[in-house]
């Protein structure tokens, strides 16, 4: 099942010297999360299939690694909350890596209030999404992120050579200074995820 698209005519499935292309999915894990659960209705599943996912995502480009990059959980013992959010983050940590995603730690703060925000999550993710592109580890680069402040990336991974997807949902929030900047377009709906949801276990 492929993502419903809106291309632009001059992107192409294969690169100047007729070569199939190396695509790499850039995950922005909180924002991702927030698109899943707006697409499923529902909290969104530790083991979701990342990695078939994201075969279905950049077909007919070749998938050559998924990064995803998330603030770090830092445990406070005898917090109820912290204690919570570190098991579910170590859950999911390790579920990744028995996927074979690169994980990029950003931090998670506090706010007196209660509430978590992550810093340096978005910057780490552009630093090494330009990386990626000016080492040619990549002719495209798949960003699964809505976050605006990442158009200067965009622009300077283009700038290198390099083609930027923009991956973002019909249901939440589409970003439109990423739809101007980058090469593509990929509006999720519904069913372009759900078949990765795992089945329920029988009763």
């Amino acid at each position: 099942l492929l993502p419903e698209t809106v291309r632009r005519q001059s992107f192409n499935a294969t690169s100047k010297d007729g070569k199939q292309r190396k695509a790499i999915v850039f995950v922005d894990g909180s924002n991702w999360y927030h698109k899943l659960k707006s697409l499923l209705s529902l909290r969104p599943p530790i083991d979701f299939d990342v990695r078939a996912f994201a075969m279905s995502l950049v077909a007919p480009d070749t998938l050559v690694e998924i990064r995803y990059y998330i603030g770090k959980v830092r445990r406070i013992r005898g917090d109820a909350k912290s204690e919570m959010l570190y098991a579910n983050q170590q859950k999911l940590l390790r579920f990744l890596q028995k996927q074979n995603v690169v994980l990029g730690f950003g931090n998670l703060i506090s706010y007196p209030d209660g509430s978590f925000h992550e810093k340096g999550v978005d910057i780490l993710l552009a630093v090494e999404m330009i990386r990626c592109v000016l080492e040619k580890k990549c002719d495209v680069a798949y960003l699964v992120s809505s976050d605006t402040d990442l158009v200067p990336a965009v622009d300077e991974c283009k700038r290198l050579g390099g083609e930027v997807v923009y991956v973002g949902s019909s249901l939440h929030g589409q970003s439109f200074g990423l739809t101007k900047a980058c090469n593509m377009t990929i509006l999720l709906q519904p069913k372009d995820v759900v078949p990765f949801v795992p089945p329920k276990p029988p009763l």
